[in-house]
């Protein structure tokens, strides 16, 4: 990856300046998807989000891990490239969309990529992660537009798409900012027994800094799904009546991994 590809390590730029230069269902990749974060993906159609709506705050309860055996099966999906998006699921407004490129990135961006464009303040308990196609194949004229837009009206960081198995450490990363919320979900690879957790870090700005990914094992080939959801939900986690940076609120029984994002 060409250096001049790169944003700085501490650097965050609007989308139009990069261009000038839930657990109710599951989605299983037919191939391992060889990213920290999130996994690439293409579809023809945008994903039916019809069925969002705010069904309440999740119960953040040790134990409580859905989906159970009355939950939809796990269905497939086409890993190539992504678009990637997370909603405030009480008014469907996007927090934050994320592209990642594959191979063959558009002029100006770097190959196997991530760039997450922070499009709302992140101040929400709950959040939705939805799967969302590039309606352009990567290399045709089409496509350098859609990713663009996609990033258009936030700030963007870039991190690396690739890690391996070596880089999840074991043990609680501790934030530097103090602006920072970890999120649960169901682990999609093992639904009805693991979580996993997203950290993000804040500026005082509430610009999107950092983000580190937590899996209850170390995960195999580096990857945060072996199943790639098309639709996840995430809710803050908490001690007591205080938002909580660590891993152990939401299993502390649980031998917690981590990797943390280098961005750029």
């Amino acid at each position: 990856m060409a250096a001049q590809d790169l944003l700085p390590a501490d650097a965050w730029v609007s989308g139009a300046e990069l261009s000038g230069c839930p657990q109710d269902e599951c989605q299983v990749d037919e191939e391992p998807v060889i990213i920290p974060g999130v996994p690439p993906t293409y579809q023809g159609d945008d994903l039916d989000m019809s069925d969002e709506s705010d069904g309440g705050e999740p119960e953040n309860t040790i134990g409580d891990l859905r989906p159970d055996d009355t939950e939809e099966p796990i269905q497939t999906q086409i890993p190539v490239d992504s678009k990637l998006r997370f909603l405030d699921p009480k008014t469907n407004n996007p927090l934050l969309q994320v592209a990642v490129t594959g191979s063959n990135p558009p002029p100006n961006y770097a190959a196997k990529v991530e760039y997450w464009s922070r499009i709302r303040p992140l101040n929400t308990t709950l959040m939705t992660l939805v799967s969302v196609g590039f309606t352009s194949r990567p290399g045709t004229p089409g496509y350098p537009g859609e990713l663009q837009d996609w990033l258009s009206g936030g700030s963007v960081i870039a991190t690396a798409q690739e890690v391996s198995s070596q880089q999840w450490a074991q043990g609680v990363y501790v934030p530097e900012s103090p602006n920072s919320a970890l999120y649960w979900a169901v682990d999609p690879d093992q639904p009805t027994t693991h979580r996993i957790g997203l950290l993000v870090e804040r500026g005082s700005a509430d610009e999107l800094l950092s983000m580190t990914w937590y899996k209850m094992k170390q995960p195999v080939n580096g990857l945060i799904f072996q199943k790639t959801p098309s639709k996840l939900a995430f809710t803050q986690v908490f001690a007591g009546d205080d938002p909580s940076t660590d891993p152990r609120q939401i299993d502390p029984q649980a031998t917690w991994y981590h990797y943390h994002c280098i961005t750029r």
